[in-house]
């Protein structure tokens, strides 16, 4: 599965967080249907990534860093650390004894690499904005 429960949450925590404002951690969960465990642990990931700020304490919660159409969701999934590859071969850097066997080439590989060309850009074409918008 490309799109996993973590990616979808952030996805929704991304929706709510659109209009820029600082919003409280709870306010998040209860509007978008989240458990907080999950919410907290996302929202790490996100600031590490600056897509979101995280402001901590009494009065804190987070807000995006940016603009949502800055983010693509090969970003986002990137920021997850849930890059995805159709085949163990698409890995950069997978040593594959057949195509060490045959001077680098595999038919096979090929096809697959042009997959994963394909849904790399893919997330790459499509914004945060475009993802949460209702246009």
């Amino acid at each position: 599965m490309i799109i996993t429960r973590e990616i979808d949450y952030a996805i929704r925590i991304l929706r709510r967080l659109q209009d820029g404002e600082l919003t409280p951690t709870p306010e998040i969960c209860k509007r978008e249907n989240l458990p907080i465990h999950f919410v907290y642990r996302i929202l790490k990931k996100l600031d590490n990534a600056d897509i979101v700020d995280i402001a901590r304490g009494k009065d804190g919660g987070a807000k995006l860093s940016g603009d949502l159409d800055s983010i693509t969701m090969y970003d986002l999934v990137s920021a997850l650390g849930e890059r995805r590859y159709v085949s163990a071969c698409t890995k950069p850097g997978y040593d594959c004894e057949y195509r060490r066997a045959h001077d680098g080439k595999c038919g096979v590989h090929e096809k697959l690499e042009t997959m994963q060309d394909a849904l790399d850009d893919m997330l790459k074409s499509k914004t945060m904005h475009e993802m949460i918008s209702n246009e």
